[in-house]
C-alpha cells in the first residue's frame, strides 16, 4: 500500500493525469512510498506478462491504467526532418521487437487477441518500469509523475525494491510534482534529453528547461538552481540532489566525506 496523504492526481487539459501536491513539502520531505505491484527479472520481459497473468484484477487494472502512448506521440513537435526519421527508425524497431515477443508468447493462449494485450503490457513495461537491482518494476501511483529536467523531486528504488520519492526543494501546496526520467540530467543538452525522452518514452519534452532558449548541458544551472553554501561557496542543481536524496536516506555521515551537507 503506498504512502500518499500529500498530494492527489488531477486531469489536465493538454497534460493529461499530473501529481499535484496538497500541502507544502520541504527539501528532503517523503512525499511518496510505494511498492511495486509487479516485478520481474530486468532481462526477462516474458516474466512481466506471466506475473500480470497471476496477478489479482485490481493489480491488472492498475497496470493497465498506466500511461502507453501511441506510436506517433510528440513526432509532429520535431522541426528537423532528419530528427523525427530517426525517432521514427529508433521507435519502429522497439517496436518490431515488442510485437515479435508478444506473438511467439501468445502462442501458448487461445484467442486472438492475446498478443495484442501482451504487446500492450510489453508497451506499459518500456514507459513505466523502473529497475532495482536486477529487477524492474511496476509503480501504478508513482508513475502518474510527469517529467521534468528540472524536477523538484527525486526516487530512488534502493530499500528493497520500494519506490521513494522525496522533496529535492521547496513544494508548496498547488505545485506539481515532477520527477526527472532521465539519468544524465544535468551533463546533456536539450537536444540529447529530447532524443531520449521521444524514443524511450515516446514523448517530447517541453518543460520549463527546455522550452528556455538558452537551455543546455554541461554549463552553470540556472540562478534558481543554485543556493549558496555555508563554507560561501554554491550548490549547483545535481549536489542540491544528492544532498535531498542522502538527508532522506540518513546517510549525513557519507555527505559530509563528500564535501556535501545534509
Amino acid at each position: 500500500m503506498a504512502t500518499q496523504k500529500g498530494f492527489h492526481i488531477e486531469h489536465v487539459v493538454g497534460q493529461g493525469r499530473i501529481m499535484r501536491a496538497s500541502r507544502r513539502y520541504e527539501p528532503g520531505d517523503t512525499v511518496l512510498r510505494e511498492p511495486p505491484c509487479l516485478t520481474w527479472p530486468h532481462d526477462d520481459a516474458e516474466q512481466l506478462i506471466s506475473s500480470f497473468m497471476c496477478a489479482s484484477a485490481d493489480v491488472q487494472a492498475a497496470v493497465l491504467d498506466m500511461a502507453a502512448p501511441d506510436a506517433d506521440a510528440g513526432l509532429s513537435c520535431i522541426v528537423s526532418d532528419h530528427a523525427r526519421m530517426e525517432a521514427v527508425a529508433e521507435r519502429a524497431a522497439r517496436s518490431a521487437e515488442r510485437s515479435s515477443l508478444a506473438a511467439r508468447m501468445a502462442e501458448a493462449y487461445d484467442g486472438p487477441r492475446a498478443a495484442d494485450l501482451f504487446e500492450h503490457l510489453l508497451l506499459i513495461g518500456d514507459i513505466n518500469a523502473h529497475a532495482f537491482g536486477k529487477r524492474a518494476g511496476l509503480f501504478p501511483i508513482a508513475a502518474k509523475a510527469n517529467h521534468s529536467c528540472s524536477p523538484n523531486c527525486g526516487h530512488s528504488t534502493r530499500v528493497g525494491g520500494e519506490m521513494h520519492y522525496f522533496a529535492t526543494c521547496t513544494i508548496e501546496a498547488g505545485d506539481e510534482i515532477v520527477i526527472s526520467y532521465l539519468d544524465q540530467l544535468w551533463s546533456t543538452t536539450r537536444e540529447e534529453r529530447r532524443r531520449v525522452l521521444l524514443t524511450q518514452k515516446l514523448f517530447y519534452c517541453t518543460c520549463p528547461r527546455c522550452s528556455r532558449a538558452d537551455s543546455g548541458g554541461g554549463g552553470r544551472p540556472p540562478l534558481e538552481e543554485i543556493e549558496p553554501d555555508s563554507r560561501g561557496g554554491e550548490w549547483t542543481a545535481p549536489q542540491q540532489l544528492a544532498r535531498a536524496e542522502c538527508a532522506a536516506a540518513g546517510c549525513a555521515e557519507e555527505c559530509a566525506t563528500l564535501g556535501l551537507r545534509s
